[in-house]
């Protein structure tokens, strides 16, 4: 008897052991993904809200885009994001958009 319940145990670890492998682990690695996109959605907008408070005057736009891009490269970088300039480029260009209708 004690020899069927430790095989009927040991399956039903085996069991969970792939349903964790198959399922959770993917799961858990999906919502720290989407977690680190959202950091980095929030870090844009303050980005440019920095960029916009630090260089005031006319003709400073390709300067904070480019203090901008610096602060996000690095950050992304440091978090282990994956993502490209160009990528950067919308997400900032949407942050400008979306703080200028703000504005008015």
């Amino acid at each position: 008897m004690n020899e069927i319940l430790f095989e009927v145990t040991k399956a039903v670890v085996v069991i969970c052991a792939m349903l964790l492998t198959a399922y959770i682990i993917p799961f858990l690695k999906a919502k720290v993904k989407e977690s680190k996109y959202a950091d980095l959605a929030s870090w844009v907008c303050e980005a440019v809200k920095w960029a916009e408070q630090t260089f005031k005057g006319s003709g400073m736009g390709a300067e904070k885009k480019r203090q901008v891009l610096g602060f996000l490269t690095k950050y992304a970088n440091d978090k282990g994001i994956s993502i490209t300039q160009e990528q950067l480029d919308v997400l900032i260009e949407s942050a400008v958009n979306a703080m200028n209708k703000g504005k008015k």
